[in-house]
């Protein structure tokens, strides 16, 4: 993972890989058969991963003891914290789609990951919208502003002065509030 962010998908070669991790080439394409899927698994995976891991605990869970905010808060928490984790290796991921370093077949694989993860957000909207009784918005786009703004946090927040200007957490706060209450602010009791 380090290696496909250091030097992008394309720089990064197998036998650097396998030198890194102490084992031979060779079992590198064991495991993984090509680059492509070990760069799909390094780097998509984790994001899947969190979805399915949040979508068994979402469905495990009593649903309306968690406020709207509260529930949108952790989600934005969660998925900011393993794209936040995940920054070099995205950065890297994005490079290579930019610059078509990305065999068609790496690129389909990562297509149908974040595909997935979108998949399963919606599904957390869509129920999150119909037992809270919200109504008036259009699902794909909602969905994919939301992944957009945790995703932009994530790997350019320090370009935008997070953590310097304003915090993270004012920031993730803020997402949810738009998220929520659009730019209504609630009345103050």
């Amino acid at each position: 993972r380090d290696l496909f962010a250091e030097r992008g998908f394309k720089g990064t070669s197998t036998r650097d890989i396998a030198e890194r991790a102490g084992v031979s080439e060779v079992m590198i394409f064991r495991h993984f058969g090509t680059k492509a899927n070990l760069f799909q698994e390094s780097v998509v995976e984790p994001f899947t991963s969190f979805m399915q891991d949040y979508i068994a605990d979402y469905h495990s869970r009593e649903h309306g003891k968690l406020s709207p905010e509260e529930e949108g808060r952790a989600l934005y928490t969660g998925l900011f914290e393993v794209l936040r984790a995940e920054r070099q290796a995205l950065l890297a991921l994005m490079a290579a789609r930019q610059f078509d370093d990305l065999p068609d077949t790496a690129s389909a694989k990562v297509d149908a990951a974040f595909g997935q993860v979108l998949a399963l957000l919606e599904k957390v909207v869509a129920i999150e919208a119909e037992e809270r009784h919200f109504t008036d918005f259009d699902l794909a786009p909602t969905v994919r502003v939301m992944f957009s703004m945790v995703l932009a946090a994530a790997l350019h927040g320090d370009w935008m002065g997070m953590g310097r200007t304003v915090s993270y957490d004012r920031v993730l706060d803020t997402m949810t509030q738009l998220t929520v209450r659009g730019l209504r602010v609630p009345p103050s009791t």
